[in-house]
């Protein structure tokens, strides 16, 4: 039999929300696409595993069966593809870490150099997104490991804290009277909730999904933005603004215990729980 180990987390998705447009959304391919895997691994296995009814889908005998068992497929795969000798040197494979650009840039070279150097043969896959979205790839095992900033709590999921952080408005001397804001953080809006009389000072607004962005412009005196203090931090000339609201972040490492079992997945955790971010 020549499974796709894809259709078997495609399967699994589609499990979970029994709907395939809510599991193509979910997984980030079309749904012709996700229609597709299912009927090549009903091929493979030569029955059906679902029922489409008109409000999503039903599993069949098999197919609740065959689901209970593709989770240790899946994790034996996950294994193999990491073949661990005497020698870290010479272990290969391939590990995909989800996380946010913004955290991305002031963590990654805590750890990864370490990775590289200890696992040369080994290759790092580096998944962008939210946060919310990097926790959602991890649970689902589209991505290895997850460095995220308030993770939510899931069942099989570990949390480990590897950090603290900060989120405050920052400006520059002189800046414009504007307001520099992610509308759709959690964060943001729980400080400008706070800052209600201040906000209405400000002479308008400039709206941006980027933190990396909102951080550019405030530090080219745009106005003043709502900033994690480790995104701040790498445009020297910020200041943060005395009794602003304070929103604390923890930024975690997350993953599933049982697809990190081998020898070189415990060591990157304990590599990435090492690092001083």
């Amino acid at each position: 039999m020549a499974m796709n180990i894809d259709d078997l987390k495609y399967f699994r998705k589609i499990c979970e929300t029994l709907n395939v447009t809510r599991a193509s959304e979910a997984i980030g391919i079309s749904q012709p696409a996700l229609s597709y895997s299912l009927k090549r691994l009903e091929g493979e296995i030569g029955a059906d595993l679902i029922i489409r009814k008109k409000n999503g889908v039903e599993l069949t005998k098999l197919g609740e069966e065959f689901y209970k068992r593709s989770l240790n497929l899946i994790i034996e795969w996950e294994n193999i593809q990491t073949l661990m000798t005497s020698d870290n040197k010479e272990a290969r494979g391939e590990y995909s870490i989800g996380i946010h650009p913004s955290v991305a840039l002031f963590s990654l070279d805590k750890f990864l150099p370490k990775l590289i150097e200890e696992f040369p043969n080994i290759d790092f896959k580096l998944v962008h997104g939210l946060s919310r979205e990097m926790t959602e790839k991890v649970i689902s095992w589209e991505v290895d490991f997850g460095i995220v900033v308030n993770p939510i709590r899931y069942p099989d999921l570990v949390i480990k804290e590897l950090c603290k952080d900060i989120v405050t408005i920052f400006y520059k001397k002189g800046c414009q009277n504007k307001l520099i804001f992610d509308p759709d953080l959690a964060q943001t809006q729980d400080i400008l909730k706070r800052f209600k009389i201040k906000k209405e000072l400000m002479e308008g607004r400039i709206l941006s999904r980027s933190l990396e962005v909102i951080g550019s412009l405030v530090a080219k005196g745009m106005g003043y933005g709502v900033l994690p203090s480790r995104v701040a931090r790498l445009h020297p000339n910020l200041i943060e603004l005395d009794q602003a609201p304070l929103f604390h972040d923890k930024i975690c490492l997350i993953y599933r215990p049982e697809k990190h079992k081998n020898k070189v997945s415990k060591r990157i955790i304990e590599l990435i729980k090492q690092a001083k971010i």
